[in-house]
C-alpha cells in the first residue's frame, strides 16, 4: 500500500467551537493551513503531516494543550 505523508492531515485538537476557533486562528496567524471538521460532540483542528510537530509546538507554548 502506497501512503502520501504529503496529503494526510493528523489531527491536533479536538474540543469546543470556541477552542478550535482559536487554535485555528493561532495555525493561521503562523501561516499553517488548518482545517476544521465538525462531528457531533466536538470540533477537531486538523493540520498537514509535516506541520504536526510545529502546530504542537506553538498550542504548548500558548497553553492550549
Amino acid at each position: 500500500m502506497y501512503f502520501n505523508r504529503k496529503n494526510s492531515h493528523i489531527n491536533v485538537f479536538a474540543g469546543s467551537p470556541w477552542q478550535a476557533a482559536s487554535i485555528h486562528n493561532l495555525l493561521h496567524a503562523s501561516y499553517i493551513e488548518a482545517s476544521i471538521v465538525e462531528s457531533r460532540n466536538s470540533v477537531s483542528v486538523s493540520v498537514p503531516s509535516q506541520y504536526y510537530s510545529i502546530a504542537v509546538r506553538l498550542m504548548s507554548a500558548k497553553n492550549f494543550i
